[in-house]
């Protein structure tokens, strides 16, 4: 409710202004608008007490104010208003950017079912999901997702644990084994004794330590805030200084050139500008203190599965016992046909033959009869069960390995690893070379990330992590680097992406990106860019700053000695400044993005 009362307030302010500017340029003058712009001054001065006294600290409000009632006594309205017109513009797409910064994770909350089956004594009842105690049997269907931790006690099946793990490949969980709220049933109902009560379980438990980083987040103040108190304080000064021994007229060049908004709007125009040029590269940026905070990353953890891997795998290798690899593959790859697991959809690409008949193993692999042949796919464990007669070989650590059978002898194993996306190796060595730590975390098996990490030349990693170990490892490597960006695609990301202090999405996950600093909608090819464009942000500010000041500078030396009016003092020092700035911004910002 206070940033509304704020938004209307400078809507207000700058409708007025603009209005009456434009009043002024057809001439027209009456009384009526002196007392506004000594209305409108009183107005930001009392605010600014507000905030003195609630906040203990003193805003630019207080030279806005201290210009208009400046600009009244002297009539010089047109000045007044222009100051005040210029200034709610930055206010307003300030806020506006504070607004987006607080985002709620409504989204999340949407995959929660709200009501729950329940098998009681007295059959299948439905409950609404808060009513759910501990010990409550719940029915779980193929395509539902898990509603809170428990245990299967009836049934088995295979689930997408992606949301909470990250993992790429489904997990089989069988009866007595514990299941987690956020994973999503695949195959067949399985019934679910709860083990939590909701509120207490992992799915719930993530959007709340998610909302509590992002709160932390929105305290840090806005980049012109931290040179806006001494600044203020030392314009007045000389104000005071000057009107003692000058007068007041000579004074206010002061004011008018010392004026702030050639810097408030020379950050809103480098932040608006900036946020359009890497829209245009499918980079999705939430204000002007992300990119200000990007600027500063010290170190990067890169989630893997879907942001360095695409999340599905790719054969890399097939080794054969008195079999040629492409007969292996044909037979494989028809077995594979008889079964949804997403190998199993890999393997079916590499073969022109269908299964006659088969059997699967739900998590180990399927049996099947092609062309004739009786074909065995699976896991070493599967090969072991059905008395495969012959060594297994091994791909190495961190592939998967599906073992291969045929007509009860062993033949072979074919070697998946995860696929890059396309641009990974590239943005790694651009990110190396920009001085950034990099660090990959993902909930895949450790096996896996470090094999993804050899390949990259990535030395730190972390495998088997659940969101909170996510989250935690943020915390610890930002205690050891310093500031820290997380990049994630997934649910089991969003507590890490929250508590980094910049988060990057990848992809276009409603859940995921809505909790974004920024979003790299094509993939992770945009996050050098993304840095590397940041770095170029603050420093285009820097220099607008500095060739800013020396404008006022000039202006206010020029007009205390009486050398120019004070139209030309507000020509130069506000408006000549702000036009200098904004040219400056486009033109350093624009080039090679």
């Amino acid at each position: 409710m206070v940033m509304e009362g704020r938004i209307y307030f400078w809507l207000s302010v700058g409708a007025i202004s603009i209005a009456i500017l434009f009043i002024s340029i057809a001439g027209i003058h009456h009384h009526i608008l002196d007392q506004l712009l000594l209305a409108i001054s009183v107005v930001i001065l009392s605010r600014m007490v507000y905030v003195l006294v609630r906040k203990r600290r003193i805003s630019v409000d207080l030279l806005m104010g201290v210009a208009g009632l400046v600009t009244w006594y002297l009539h010089a309205y047109k000045e007044g208003f222009l100051i005040f017109a210029l200034y709610a513009l930055s206010e307003l797409i300030e806020e506006y950017s504070e607004i987006r910064a607080k985002r709620k994770l409504s989204d999340i909350r949407e995959i929660i079912p709200s009501s729950v089956e329940v098998k009681t004594s007295r059959g299948i009842v439905e409950k609404k999901l808060g009513e759910v105690e501990v010990g409550d049997l719940i029915l779980v269907k193929p395509g539902n997702i898990v509603p809170v931790d428990g245990v299967v006690v009836e049934g088995y099946s295979s689930f997408d644990t992606s949301y909470v793990t990250g993992e790429s490949l489904p997990v089989v969980i069988r009866e007595g084994e514990v299941v987690y709220s956020g994973y999503v049933n695949k195959d067949q109902m399985v019934i679910v004794e709860a083990l939590k009560k909701p509120g207490e379980s992992l799915l719930q438990l993530l959007v709340r330590e998610a909302e509590k980083a992002l709160r932390r987040k929105a305290s840090i103040e806005k980049f012109l805030e931290r040179f806006s108190q001494p600044y203020t304080l030392i314009v007045l000064l000389f104000f005071a200084l000057a009107s003692l021994n000058l007068g007041p007229y000579r004074g206010l060049s002061i004011l008018l050139a010392g004026c702030p908004s050639a810097f408030i709007l020379s950050t809103s125009t480098a932040t608006a500008l900036s946020i359009t040029l890497l829209s245009r590269r499918s980079i999705v940026v939430r204000g002007g203190v992300v990119l200000e905070r990007a600027s500063r990353l010290k170190s990067l953890i890169l989630d893997k599965t879907g942001t360095i891997t695409f999340g599905e795998m790719d054969i890399v290798d097939v080794k054969t016992i008195d079999t040629d690899g492409k007969v292996l593959l044909e037979y494989a790859g028809g077995a594979a046909k008889a079964s949804d697991h997403p190998v199993s959809r890999i393997l079916s690409r590499y073969s022109r033959l269908f299964p006659s008949r088969a059997v699967e193993y739900p998590g180990r692999g399927v049996e099947a009869w092609v062309d004739g042949v009786r074909v065995l796919i699976g896991s070493s464990t599967l090969m072991a069960e059905k008395n495969i007669v012959g060594e297994i070989i091994d791909c190495g650590e961190g592939f998967t390995e599906v073992h291969v059978a045929i007509n009860d002898r062993y033949a072979g194993v074919i070697c998946l690893e995860d696929k890059l996306t396309e641009d990974v190796k590239n943005v790694v060595n651009d990110l190396k070379n920009m001085g950034l730590h990099l660090v990959i975390a993902s909930g895949d098996r450790r096996e896996r990330v470090k094999r993804i990490a050899s390949l990259l030349g990535i030395d730190e990693y972390y495998g088997e992590l659940l969101p909170d170990d996510k989250r935690r490892l943020a915390a610890r490597i930002r205690e050891k680097y310093g500031s820290i960006g997380f990049v994630g695609d997934g649910i089991n990301d969003v507590e890490a992406i929250a508590e980094a202090d910049v988060g990057i999405a990848i992809g276009s996950l409603r859940v995921v990106s809505n909790i974004g600093d920024a979003v790299l909608i094509k993939g992770i090819g945009g996050l050098s860019r993304l840095i590397g464009f940041a770095r170029r942000y603050m420093n285009t500010i820097y220099l607008s700053i500095i060739a800013v000041s020396i404008v006022k500078l000039g202006a206010m030396i020029t007009g205390l000695a009486g050398l120019i009016p004070l139209w030309l003092v507000v020509a130069i020092g506000d408006d000549g400044s702000t036009i200098l700035s904004i040219a400056l911004i486009s033109y350093l910002l624009s080039r090679r993005i």
